[in-house]
């Protein structure tokens, strides 16, 4: 992964840009002239908003920029804008099936895939555990213990639900919600 300090010299066309917050890395496609093409989620003060393109000062919030490099990707360059157009102002985000990760990620390699999804998961299950084993010491660790192990359950059906899904997720959505 590159850092980039001057904003949007040099950054190719099609590139995985990443920019770290606290607690989260969110994720967009680089569509030149300085716009970035993002699922901004729940980016507008916890409103969902949909796939959009925004100034990259707006999606960096003046903070580094990151690229994603991909040892094989299936499409590069233009055809990665082309197929995040494809989904412009589609509103099915979901912070674990269909987040700004997932998006980049199909964008670029035709697979969604969020390995912070799968870190936080991990992270959960550490902390499940090691509350569960000190949950004697005191009964917040219970309480913290039965909410990460609830998290870790709800994410792994999401993830399974994903697995057994015919084709990707947002199509998937889009389906459920034209229901």
């Amino acid at each position: 992964m590159r850092k980039k300090q001057n904003q949007s010299l040099n950054i190719p066309i099609g590139s995985h840009l990443l920019v770290k917050h606290f607690g989260y890395t969110h994720h967009g496609i680089y569509a030149g002239k300085g716009r970035v093409i993002h699922y901004s989620g729940f980016a507008h003060f916890f409103r969902k908003h949909p796939i959009e393109i925004t100034k990259l000062e707006k999606f960096s919030h003046h903070k580094p920029l990151h690229i994603r490099t991909y040892k094989n990707p299936k499409f590069k360059g233009r055809a990665v804008v082309r197929r995040m157009r494809l989904r412009m102002n589609e509103n099915h985000y979901h912070l674990i099936m269909n987040n700004c990760e997932h998006l980049c990620s199909w964008a670029i390699t035709g697979i969604e895939d969020s390995p912070q999804v799968e870190k936080m998961m991990r992270r959960l299950t550490t902390i499940g555990y090691i509350s569960s084993l000190m949950s004697y010491m005191n009964g917040v660790f219970i309480t913290v213990a039965t909410a990460s192990f609830a998290l870790v359950l709800y994410i792994k059906k999401k993830l399974k639900d994903k697995a057994k899904m015919e084709g990707p997720v947002h199509l998937f959505l889009k389906r459920m919600n034209k229901k």
